[in-house]
C-alpha cells in the first residue's frame, strides 16, 4: 500500500523523506498540488517527487495522486466502519452483555419489517404441503440449516440438510413434494448458485432462498426469495446479525408448520411424556 511505504522510508533519500513526510501531513492538500508545487513546499525539486514516486512503485506523480485519493477513500470507509461498530477494544464484559441483545434485536426487527406478506404467505402454502424439506448451506449456514432440520424432524416432517447436492438422495424421493431451503448469508455464494440452478433445473423441488442483499444471480434460480439484511461490517459481527436474521426466518416457517399441526404435535407429546413417566414409575 502507498500510504505503509510512505510511512516506512525504506532506501528513501533525504529529500525523499521530506517529500513523504509532507504527504502523510498534508494528505487531503496532496491530490490538488502539482508535482512542481508539492517540490515548492517541500524545498525539494520535480525531480525528487518523480524519483520518490517510483521508488514506491508507481509510473509518475499522476498515478501517484490517484492511489494516493484511492487509499484516502477506502481508509476513511474503513474509519466510518469501525466507528459505527458496537463492539470495540475498549468494549468490557459488561458493555458486550448489554451489546449482544441490542443487536439480535435489531437483526430481527429488520428482517421483520423487510418480510413480504404475500411472499410468505406462498411459501408457506408450498411449506404445508411439502412432504420434505430440504436445508442447504455451506460453512456457518450449514450449521443454521442442520439445527432448522432437527427442530422440523420434531413435527415429525422429513428433513435434511445438506452442504451439496445429492443426485442419488434426489432421485430417490423424485416423486415427493419436497421445498428446499437455500441460505447465503451474502446472496452471492457461488456453490449455493450452483446449487439453486441444479435443484431449480433438474428437480421438482420448490426452491426458496433465505439470502442476503448481494443475490441478483442466485435469486434466478428461487421460486421464492426471503431477504435477509446485511449490515455493513468490518469486524465480524454480520455473521451475528445474519445468523440471527435467518434463525428468525426459519422460525417463522417451523412456527407455521407447527401451528397447522398442534393438536396432532401436542397428542404426540402427551403420549411420549405419558410414556416416560410409566417407564420411570416401573423402574
Amino acid at each position: 500500500m502507498l500510504l505503509q511505504k510512505l510511512k516506512t522510508e525504506e532506501n528513501f533519500t533525504g529529500h525523499e523523506k521530506e517529500v513523504a513526510r509532507f504527504v502523510l501531513g498534508n494528505l487531503d492538500r496532496v491530490p490538488s498540488l502539482s508535482a512542481g508545487e508539492l517540490a515548492r513546499e517541500t524545498f525539494t525539486s520535480k525531480a525528487t517527487v518523480v524519483r520518490l514516486c517510483q521508488k514506491v512503485g508507481l509510473a509518475g506523480y499522476k498515478e501517484f495522486k490517484l492511489k494516493l485519493v484511492e487509499e484516502m477513500n477506502q481508509q476513511r470507509r474503513i474509519d466510518r466502519l469501525l466507528a459505527n461498530e458496537p463492539i470495540t477494544d475498549q468494549s468490557t464484559y459488561e458493555d458486550i452483555i448489554k451489546t449482544l441483545p441490542v443487536l439480535y434485536d435489531k437483526a430481527v426487527t429488520n428482517t421483520r419489517l423487510s418480510l413480504s406478506k404475500n411472499s410468505m404467505n406462498r411459501i408457506n402454502q408450498f411449506l404445508q404441503r411439502a412432504e420434505c424439506i430440504d436445508i442447504y448451506g455451506t460453512g456457518i449456514s450449514y450449521v443454521l440449516a442442520q439445527s432448522a432440520a432437527f427442530k422440523f424432524a420434531t413435527l415429525g416432517v422429513e428433513c435434511s440438510a445438506y452442504e451439496s447436492i445429492n443426485n442419488h438422495y434426489l432421485a430417490a424421493r423424485k416423486s415427493k413434494k419436497t421445498i428446499a431451503f437455500l441460505i447465503s448469508f451474502t446472496g452471492a455464494n457461488k456453490t449455493v448458485t450452483t446449487m439453486a440452478k441444479y435443484l431449480r433445473e433438474a428437480t421438482g423441488n420448490y426452491v426458496v432462498g433465505i439470502l442476503g442483499p448481494h443475490n441478483e444471480e442466485l435469486r434466478n434460480w428461487c421460486h421464492e426469495v426471503v431477504e435477509i439484511p446485511n449490515r455493513d461490517s468490518l469486524l465480524s459481527l454480520d455473521v451475528i446479525t445474519s445468523f440471527s436474521a435467518t434463525s428468525y426466518v426459519l422460525d417463522i416457517f417451523f412456527s407455521l408448520l407447527l401451528s397447522s399441526r398442534y393438536s396432532e404435535h401436542t397428542r404426540s407429546s402427551v403420549e411420549m411424556l405419558s410414556h416416560e413417566y410409566l417407564l420411570r414409575n416401573e423402574s
